[in-house]
């Protein structure tokens, strides 16, 4: 997203601002792309117990009576709640990553390319 929007080619030097946008973007998508085995590991943990149905019926029924949408349910509101908690810690992830490298470097623990200095 960094190089997408912003037209970034080296993403340590992104700004506070440019690592919170591209947050947003990877929080939102990671939570949508979990939606669907999310939805489907609620409804087998709330299975009948009387009635076990395995997680493949419960797909082929969710389809069948519900739609393509039912793998989304509750998307927004797990969007609410979690996606600030990812926002913040993939903002205060992409901000300390280029100084801890840097720190590493005027150690000599690490160069660019990452790997391990000769000494």
């Amino acid at each position: 997203m960094k190089e997408w929007v912003f037209g970034l080619e080296d993403y340590s030097k992104a700004t506070f601002f440019q690592n919170f946008c591209a947050s947003i973007g990877g929080s939102v998508a990671s939570i949508t792309v979990a939606a669907p085995l999310d939805v489907v590991k609620t409804r087998i943990q709330n299975r009948n117990f009387d009635n076990p149905e395995g997680g493949m019926s419960i797909i082929r029924n969710m389809v069948r009576h519900e739609g393509f949408g039912a793998f989304f349910k509750g998307l927004l509101p797990k969007i609410l709640v979690v996606g600030p908690k990812l926002v913040f810690s993939f903002t205060v992830a992409q901000q300390l990553i280029p100084m801890f490298h840097r720190k590493f470097e005027d150690l000599g623990i690490t160069h660019v390319g990452n790997t391990v200095k000769q000494v």
